[in-house]
Order: structure tokens, then sequence, then C-alpha cells
């Protein structure tokens, strides 16, 4: 629930049409971003398909953030830059910031 509080706000700042459009490219590579979340989110979250669910059950799947309307590239850059209690501090450099934000929006096809 923290998450779509988050993304809201985001979204609220982006009500001037900051963030990325649906059909802009993105900058970072959404292979490494798939690479990265493999290796670092998918013990939580479903970041692939065919991935077996991870055992917490409240993560977000990523497919299911590409497909939010409300989700946009601000939202999941302010996301990444905040603290989470209930997320690992997993501090993610801005390339692997980019790729991981590629690769979400990657699932929106």
């Amino acid at each position: 629930m923290r998450l779509r509080s988050l993304l809201a706000l985001a979204l609220l700042v982006d009500i001037g049409g900051i963030a990325s459009a649906v059909g802009q490219s993105l900058p970072g590579d959404p292979a490494a971003g798939r690479v990265f979340a493999i290796r670092n989110c998918s013990s939580c979250h479903v970041v692939a398909e065919r991935q077996a669910a991870p055992s917490v059950v409240d993560a977000p799947r990523f497919a299911a953030l590409a497909r939010d309307p409300a989700v946009t590239e601000l939202s999941l850059r302010a996301f990444f830059q905040t603290p989470h209690a209930e997320m690992p501090d997993i501090m993610l450099t801005r390339q692997q910031t980019d790729d991981v934000i590629s690769y979400i929006f990657s699932l929106r096809r």
C-alpha cells in the first residue's frame, strides 16, 4: 500500500507532463535491468514470466507495475530514491535505476 501512495504522490508531481510518455524511449538497457531484477528483486517480487511466486505476497509483480497507469518513469525514480522499511536497503546507481525502469516498462508490451 505504501508503494501505491508513493507512486500516487509522484503522479501528482507529474501533472505537468514531466515524466516520459509510454511511447518514448527510456534511458537504460532493459536486458541489464532484467538481470539486475532477477538477481536483486526476485526474492520478493515476480520480475519475469514463468518465475515462481516469491515468499512475499504483498510485493507487486513487475508486470503489474508496468500496466498500472499511475506508474511513470518519474514515480519509479522517486520510489527507488526513497528508503522503505519493508524493502532491503539497496542503493541503485543511476545506470541500474535506468536499466530497471527500462525493463519494467518493457513489460507493458
